[in-house]
């Protein structure tokens, strides 16, 4: 089966990864986008699941995958994976060992290993698929060794020696490869030789991690040091386990404890111990030593680095085991003290009285005051070599006095902010990637609990934003309750109410953390914290301090920059303006702090500032965007206004604002409607509709619209249910479903009219008259738009004005009257310029385009298709791009020049394929069919030509389908089949005989001309 595209390939390998298991679509956008995914991820994943059905069904006669919410599966349906196949080898030979057969265990597992034809899914480099590849890898490694182990104890061990030198090569720092390849060579009475791979691999382990080898590993070497077993007696021991008895060997750890310093009389050594399971940073630590830090000298500045981060990053931890590793380097001994005690920052008098007692300063000497102090300790350590570790510094200030004054000695402060006013070298310490999350996890729990629910491990890494300090505790709460599966505590912390409550375990408590970032913030930063909690969106900018503070922008901008500093919100960086993300554990503390500590009123009140606040931006980006506000209904919705120069500096590009905000609007409206804000819901909804339409976010749409409707219906809104069934409407026409779009259109225009808005029924009335024209009642539709641009003349809204003449002169270009189309483009582009409205402009533009398509003109239609490509491309309207790729497409097509067409047609295809529009995909499809057709592919030309008929078909566009149906016999003719191609001509005839015949006369005499070419042939 031939899978074409990456994203198909990911895709595939994801279902194929956990088959008849549901994939959630979020999961494969995670796959093939990673953390980047483009605005439409949800439909390139449907239409990549739609190819793979296809391919599929050829392959299989079968469709495998379903659609099951919330996303896909794959079915087997007696076929079989590979993967399954080497489950089913190893349990059987498993089943063999337990019943005392080790020879047909070994063949059943090397069977099971034969399956392994290299590595796995090697071309798809996706993160996420690779993971699940480092998993299947660890199942193949994990038989290998059970495999090897018992070959060995069976004496079944003939050539393992030379098998598991070439493993310990590929797989260094493996220590289960290296025990067994020491023992092979024991066996076989080759101690010399096993002994020096201990050498290598403790050279190896302490040169590349400086970590020693496993508890189980030394054993086994002091055990074969001191000859204590003889080749052919009782069999040597890993650790305490004999070997060759463990048919599934537990994962070893790689670290162990780091020694303590040596101790020396008068010499403090005040560092806590060190983490003895110390997991992951090893880049970073390596990256601190030689870059950073390097070697103190007599003479060089002070050595100061501060490791910022979030609560819970971890930093002390980190500090620590770096603090120890460099102890050595340190001969004068090692201060360390906690900065924040007891809720409250620590006084750095107190600090350094004692730090001077432990420096052998008695305490009826300490000085009282903190400059004396201070004086003292830099003197006493003038000469000395001494490291300095300084944790949780709430601010500069209280860290100047500790500093000393000699170039001799390191300093390393963990803060949760950057202390920028301290010279110092700055490191931030992230979270923890969700691979060493999951280590840390298995080393905590036991590597088979782990093992035994992969998923619910990933899921719990995940629900703790990567933080050691909540995996620590969510690992104490499993360890302490065994008989917990992993899945049950991923369950509780899914709950956001109860998800701080369940990181709660003895005096670990992630809610006691972040409760020292919130309670450090000035009040102004606290109330923001809190406020923000009540949007739903994921990201937000910095403006939104305003409306919620009630404050101006530069305060609200200050605001959030100390809960960022703070490290209380993720910063996300892009050529825009920084946006702002809760972690999943900091939204769930705002939200209790809302509660606590904002009375009801006082939060309703704050999210229609918000709201109005959006809604007054989505304002001012629809008037910029349509050079007026005729199109939006009025509303009695407060606002919340911002300055005009903010206005000007970000609503440069309208579409492109409404693109970055998209979510952040979305949210709003869902919010407005269930807080029962009506007007804010509809109004906003409406706002939107520009960049939902030009960017074919049809399910946001829809959805979104769905909302504000139900809202303005259950408070008895008229005008909003009003203006949301209008733009559902329009929604349902341009998706082609022309019957429920007759019927929103006629509620909205019943309720326009019991209003008395005269625009608002002509608005609607427009719109009918579209529906009209699709289904080729052109007197109806021209009639329509006719009493629709009265009222819209009456009214001066110029914007639909122009937007009615260009669809009219549209009418006309179907009824051959060029000389009535061209007079009412005219007037349109003369409304468009005055205006300046780039979309409509555009429109009538292309319209014009096509006018000279229909002329023959086609230098002129071409011209004109590349100013509208332009435009599109400008203001980021995708769907207008699309448009203008194909109408330039086709002018170069009926001018010859076919080399020009057939890029711009491939990078139709692949815009219109992230934009989702059926139509201009089935348009852009049959222009294929016809660019293949003239450079003879005709193979080509037939599949693009059928996809084409089949698609309009399905849509019901009849012109369409006659057309594509003539491509398709123009192919079969070029391929010397005149019966086929007289029934696809004869298809067509019928097609067009059972429409209007003003729509299709030059359709009907094309089928006939084409016919009699092929009677005249015969």
């Amino acid at each position: 089966m031939d899978i074409e595209g990456m994203r198909q390939k990911i895709v595939l390998a994801m279902l194929l990864l956990e088959p008849e298991k549901v994939i959630s679509t979020d999961r494969l956008i995670e796959a093939v986008w990673d953390d980047d995914p483009p605005p439409t991820a949800r439909e390139q994943i449907h239409f990549c699941v739609s190819r793979l059905r296809r391919a599929m069904g050829r392959a299989h006669g079968a469709h495998l995958i379903e659609t099951r919410r919330p996303g896909y599966l794959l079915r087997l349906d007696g076929c079989t994976l590979d993967t399954r196949l080497f489950d089913a080898r190893v349990a059987e030979g498993q089943r063999a060992l337990r019943n005392g057969d080790p020879a047909r265990f070994v063949a059943g597992m090397r069977g099971a290993l034969a399956l392994w034809r290299g590595a796995a899914l090697s071309d798809i480099s996706a993160p996420l698929v690779q993971h699940c590849v480092v998993r299947l890898e660890e199942r193949r490694l994990s038989a290998l060794e059970q495999s090897i182990e018992i070959e060995l104890a069976a004496g079944l061990d003939q050539d393992l020696a030379a098998e598991l030198a070439t493993l310990t090569r590929q797989h260094p720092l493996r220590e289960r490869f290296h025990a067994l390849f020491m023992m092979a060579l024991y066996r076989h009475g080759r101690q010399a030789e096993a002994l020096d791979v201990y050498r290598n691999i403790h050279r190896l382990l302490t040169a590349e991690l400086g970590i020693e080898p496993s508890a189980d590993l030394r054993s086994l070497h002091r055990e074969m040091l001191a000859g204590e077993h003889v080749f052919g007696q009782a069999p040597l021991r890993v650790g305490s386990v004999p070997f060759g008895n463990s048919i599934d060997p537990a994962q070893k750890r790689l670290a162990e404890p780091i020694s303590a310093p040596p101790v020396h009389p008068g010499v403090p050594t005040l560092l806590p111990p060190a983490i003895s399971d110390f997991t992951g940073r090893t880049d970073l630590i390596h990256a601190v030593l030689t870059d950073v830090i390097g070697t103190t000298s007599a003479g060089r500045a002070l050595p100061v680095v501060v490791f910022h981060g979030r609560g819970g990053a971890g930093k002390t931890a980190f500090v620590v085991h770096l603090a120890h590793l460099m102890a050595g380097d340190f001969p004068d001994g090692q201060l360390f003290a906690h900065l924040h005690a007891d809720s409250r920052a620590a006084d750095p008098a107190d600090i350094l009285g004692r730090f001077l007692r432990a420096l052998g300063v008695s305490g009826s000497s300490l000085p009282h005051d903190v400059e004396e102090r201070g004086e003292v300790y830099r003197n006493l350590l003038g000469k000395r070599r001494m490291l300095i570790v300084l944790d949780d510094a709430e601010s500069e200030e209280q860290v100047m006095p500790l500093l000393p004054g000699s170039g001799q000695c390191s300093v390393l402060v963990t803060s949760r902010r950057r202390l920028t006013g301290l010279p110092a070298e700055r490191i931030e310490i992230p979270t923890m990637s969700r691979p060493s999350a999951v280590t840390l996890l298995d080393h905590a729990i036991g590597g088979e609990r782990a093992q035994a629910e992969p998923e619910a491990v990933e899921d719990l890494c995940d629900l703790c934003d990567g933080l050691p300090l909540a995996l620590r505790i969510v690992a104490a709460r499993l360890a302490a309750r065994p008989h917990w599966k992993v899945a049950g505590l991923v369950e509780r912390l899914t709950d956001e109410t109860r998800r701080l409550d369940e990181l709660n375990h003895g005096k670990m408590g992630v809610r006691a953390s972040i409760s020292l970032s919130y309670n450090s913030l000035s009040p102004e930063a606290r109330r923001l914290f809190r406020l923000l909690a009540l949007s739903e969106a994921s990201s937000f900018p910095a403006w939104v301090g305003a409306p919620l503070l009630e404050t101006g922008l530069l305060q609200a901008e200050d605001a959030i920059g100390e809960l960022a500093e703070a490290y209380l919100f993720d910063v996300e960086s892009g050529p825009g303006p920084d946006r702002y993300r809760f972690p999943a554990m900091m939204r769930s503390f705002a939200r209790e702090r809302l509660l606590e500590e904002e009375s009801p009123a006082e939060r309703r009140s704050a999210l229609e500032r918000l709201v109005g606040c959006l809604l007054f931006l989505a304002g001012e980006a629809y008037r910029r965007e349509y050079s007026g506000d005729y199109l939006l209904p009025a509303g009695r919705a407060s606002r919340w206004a911002l300055p005009a120069s903010f206005l000007d500096r970000v609503l440069i590009e309208p579409l492109a604002w409404y693109e970055q905000e998209r979510q952040f609007l979305l949210s709003g409206i869902r919010q407005a409607a269930a807080a029962g804000l009506v007007e804010h819901s509809w109004n906003l909804a409406l706002s939107v509709v520009p960049l939902l339409e030009s960017q074919s976010y049809f399910s946001d749409w829809r959805e979104s619209h769905a909302m504000a409707l139900k809202a303005a219906c259950r408070h008895g809104n008229q005008r909003g249910e009003a203006a949301m069934r209008y733009s559902l409407g329009s929604l349902d026409m341009i998706q082609r479903r022309p019957g429920p779009a007759t019927q929103q259109f006629e509620q909205a225009m019943a309720l326009y009219e019991q209003l008395d808005d005269e625009h608002g029924a002509a608005l609607v009335l427009r719109y009918m008259a579209f529906l009209n024209r699709q289904n080729g009642d052109l007197e109806t539709a021209l009639s329509q738009w006719g009493a629709a641009l009265r009222t819209f003349q009456q009214v001066g809204d110029r914007v639909a004005e122009a937007y009615v003449l260009h669809n009219m002169a549209q009418a006309n270009i179907d009824l051959g009257d060029d000389e009535a189309a061209q007079s009412l483009l005219g007037r349109a582009t003369h409304i468009s310029d005055q205006i300046g409205n780039r979309r409509v402009g555009a429109q009538v533009q292309h319209r014009l385009g096509t006018l000279h398509l229909t002329r023959g003109e086609f230098v002129e239609a071409a011209e004109l298709f590349t100013a509208v490509l332009a435009t599109t491309r400008r203001s980021g309207d995708r769907l207008g791009e699309c448009h203008a790729l194909l109408g330039l497409a086709e002018a170069d097509l009926r001018r010859g020049a076919h080399q020009q067409a057939g890029p711009l047609l491939e990078r139709a295809l692949t815009l219109v394929n992230t934009v989702g529009d059926s139509v201009v995909r089935n348009r852009v499809e049959l222009a294929l069919a016809e660019w293949s057709l003239v450079r003879a592919d005709l193979d080509t030309a037939l599949a693009r030509a059928d996809q084409s008929v089949s698609g309009f078909a399905e849509l019901g566009m009849v012109l369409f389908e006659a057309r594509a149906l003539m491509v398709k016999g123009r192919v079969l003719a070029a391929a010397e089949a005149p019966k086929a191609a007289e029934t696809a001509w004869r298809m067509a005839s019928r097609l067009l005989s059972g429409t209007r015949p003003q729509h299709v006369v030059k359709a009907r005499k094309e089928v006939e001309r084409l016919l009699a070419g092929l009677a005249r042939g015969r």
